[in-house]
């Protein structure tokens, strides 16, 4: 009897960030692993043939915004045959706290879709922010500690969707590959006034009134990386178009995202990780939808939407390392440095300002691996000349 297992697994890493906002000093927060977190399937044959891991981990957290938080988050990952690099997989999370935060989600990923050699994606979504923020559009926008205190920039948001996605292999080779992507994602938002003295609701943002919002999705993926749960070499370009077409939503527009992604190794111990995005919307943009700077993927460390506009362009630079492992126990621990750049661009920006204005933050933090070395928990503290903010989740940024 053997216990079947796969140690290099090229999927998309689960992805959950508590972001825990207000003082620092405020903030207490635990992310438990669970007394069972993995569980291998026990078969007769080859190592790898068959087998089945899974994950549950319990999330508890305080910030003195969403008050006490609580919930979990859960992996499943199965594997079959010859089927790289895997069968099919599962990740769900569910958090709630005592001042009206929701956040529910699930994806499930399989290799092969409709009988044939089709990498599919289904996710559905219901997040209520019970202290969105909005600061307004541009990139010098304002923020002041006393208004901030005083609740001034905040508002709460309902959105609830889906969406479904196909990838076809257009080509491969070696440890290369080139995937056709396409999609449809549906999403229903509205948002609601904490007061009337606040920014949201003196701004009026398009889309205020909440709206549907259906989406024809399309793009390229190009690949070598070595992991995408801790890639070490290699990189990853993706190209993705989204359109909301007249007459199927509440609003017309387009947006366009390019990705690039790089990664090598730095002596010998040290991951180099980098990360350039540009972003455009065009058209009858919601609110949510306009590009946004300033969450747990970028310029962490200041508040959440800090900064939005039509267009934006982010940078950032990571430098991980794994420092003690302890085989016989499963477990390693880790640490990263990071630094976050980046601006938005509206209709009254010019060329001219490209290369000027941009906004950075800098941070560091941990990361631990348990039982699966694809399995990565890790916090990260950001420093911007707005606050400081943690974030705890699951799996590298990117």
């Amino acid at each position: 009897m053997k216990v079947c297992w796969k140690r290099k697994v090229n999927i998309h890493a689960p992805r959950l960030f508590l972001r825990l906002r207000g003082r620092a000093a405020a903030l207490l927060a635990a992310l438990l692993l669970s007394a069972a977190p993995l569980r291998a399937q026990v078969l007769p044959g080859p190592v790898g043939a068959d087998s089945l891991s899974s994950t549950l981990v319990p999330v508890i957290a305080y910030s003195s915004d969403e008050g006490w938080v609580g919930g979990a988050v859960y992996s499943r990952i199965s594997y079959r045959g010859d089927d790289e690099p895997f069968h099919s997989y599962l990740q769900a999370s569910a958090l709630v706290s005592t001042k009206g935060f929701v956040e529910i989600q699930a994806r499930r990923e399989q290799l092969t879709t409709f009988g044939r050699s089709l990498r599919s994606e289904a996710e559905i979504f219901l997040n209520r922010y019970a202290f969105n923020n909005y600061f307004g559009v541009g990139n010098t926008t304002t923020f002041s500690r006393d208004r901030w205190d005083d609740e001034y920039y905040f508002f709460d948001d309902l959105g609830v969707g889906g969406a479904f996605r196909l990838r076809h292999p257009l080509h491969r080779r070696e440890e290369s590959r080139l995937d056709l992507s396409m999609g449809l994602a549906s999403e229903y938002h509205i948002s609601y006034v904490r007061k009337e003295d606040s920014r949201f609701f003196q701004a009026r943002p398009n889309g205020d009134e909440g709206g549907w919002v259906n989406l024809l999705e399309s793009g390229l993926i190009w690949e070598n990386r070595d992991s995408e749960f801790d890639p070490r070499r290699g990189a990853r370009f993706d190209l993705k178009v989204r359109f909301a077409p007249h007459g199927l939503s509440d609003f017309d527009f387009t947006t366009v995202r390019l990705t690039m992604r790089h990664y090598f190794r730095l002596l010998g111990f040290v991951t180099v990780a980098q990360r350039l995005q540009g972003r455009h919307a065009g058209g009858d943009v919601p609110y949510w939808e306009l590009s946004r700077l300033g969450d747990d993927h970028t310029l962490r460390g200041f508040p959440l939407n800090r900064f939005q506009g039509r267009s934006s362009l982010s940078y950032t630079l990571e430098l991980r390392t794994w420092l003690v492992e302890f085989p016989a126990y499963g477990l390693k621990f880790g640490g990263q440095l990071f630094t976050d750049t980046g601006r938005v661009f509206t209709s009254e920006d010019d060329t001219g300002d490209l290369l000027e204005d941009y906004h950075q933050t800098f941070g560091f933090g941990g990361a631990m691996s348990a039982f699966n070395p694809d399995f990565i928990l890790r916090g990260d503290i950001g420093f911007s000349e707005d606050m400081v903010r943690l974030y705890i989740g699951i799996g590298y940024m990117f």
